[in-house]
């Protein structure tokens, strides 16, 4: 980032990476613009094309970027994203108004410190059911956060009691499997319940999982996940591999790659992959337990995007907290978590 005097016009220019670096991009405001409004979208389209219950994007002046590295995805009619056709990260996108085009970053990937971002609110909350990460994040540093039916300030306020869901979502006819796939549908699978004997010393060390007919489930801010994913917070939950089966009942691949996946290794030992298509996270598999396939959350076709019929949520922390470059961001997760406020519409 860099700072610049012209004409008397102040400006700061940030830039922003994907985690195998492929992928950069750089913009300019002026300071007296700062700091940059940022919105927690909770929109299905999100959810879908990148496997998080939430973005974060802030609306940008025209970016200085190569799109060579990049993959476009037409999520709809108006809005082109593009992700890094390395490793997956969700840098950039851009809705066609009329003859104008109107550009955003994801704020997660952007060198920047937080006090740059002005958290301005939650949209398209009604898209969850549960709220999702809304309900969570009400108030980050001291500052109420709207929570918004679908635009902000164009809609509705959104309430924990207005249930409606996304349109798009297809309900899974059988009560024991559960459906995922990504916004292209390049990518789809189900997962069975657990048995009640499986095991995950590996990830819950304290043995906090109480309901054995759900999967343990947790919020990532890791900054592996922030940059291969352009996202400050990841949700995954642990399957075990024998429990999941693709679209045309065969059973998970040894490598994870079926249908539209890529292959990304975010370290030696870690195995990731996302949708070629339309971006989306799908999972991570690391050396240490091969039997355990992290999947991402958002791919789930669920009422409610929290799941918690399927899944039990660890709440008295979250993983990898001190690498969270927002910490005030992570605070109010953590808040809304350790407060009970993730039962508040359960």
């Amino acid at each position: 980032m860099s700072f610049v005097q012209e004409a008397s016009v102040a400006t700061r220019t940030f830039h922003a990476r994907c985690h195998c670096r492929a992928s950069t991009l750089s913009f300019t405001v002026p300071t007296s613009s700062l700091p940059i409004p940022v919105h927690f979208c909770h929109c299905g389209i999100c959810r879908r094309s990148t496997g998080t219950l939430c973005t974060a994007g802030a609306v940008i002046p025209e970016p200085v970027v190569d799109l060579s590295s990049l993959t476009a995805y037409h999520s709809s009619e108006q809005l082109t994203r593009w992700f890094c056709s390395t490793c997956g990260a969700h840098l950039l996108g851009a809705i066609q108004l009329a003859d104008a085009a109107h550009w955003f970053v994801s704020a997660p990937s952007v060198d920047a410190e937080e006090e740059v971002w002005d958290f301005a609110g939650h949209v398209f909350v009604g898209s969850t059911g549960d709220g999702g990460l809304a309900t969570l994040m009400r108030r980050i540093d001291g500052k109420e956060l709207g929570l918004w039916d679908t635009w902000s300030g164009k809609s509705a306020p959104w309430h924990p009691s207005e249930r409606h869901v996304d349109a798009k979502a297809v309900a899974t006819p059988e009560l024991d499997r559960l459906y995922a796939h990504c916004h292209c549908g390049g990518i789809e699978f189900g997962v069975s319940r657990p048995t009640g004997d499986e095991t995950f010393t590996e990830i819950d060390e304290d043995n906090v999982r109480k309901h054995k007919d759900k999967w343990l489930a947790i919020h990532d801010v890791c900054t592996s996940c922030r940059l291969t994913i352009s996202t400050f917070v990841i949700s995954w939950f642990f399957p075990s591999r024998s429990h999941i089966t693709l679209a045309d009942g065969s059973p998970y691949p040894a490598d994870g790659i079926f249908g539209t996946a890529k292959a990304y290794r975010s370290s030696p030992d870690v195995h990731r992959t996302f949708c070629g298509k339309c971006g989306a996270a799908v999972s991570y598999v690391c050396d240490e337990r091969p039997h355990v396939v992290d999947v991402a959350v958002g791919l789930l076709d669920t009422g409610d995007v929290r799941a918690k019929d399927w899944l039990e949520w660890r709440t008295y922390k979250l993983a990898w907290e001190d690498d969270a470059v927002w910490k005030n961001v992570r605070d109010a997760l953590k808040s809304g978590l350790s407060s009970g406020l993730d039962m508040a519409s359960g």
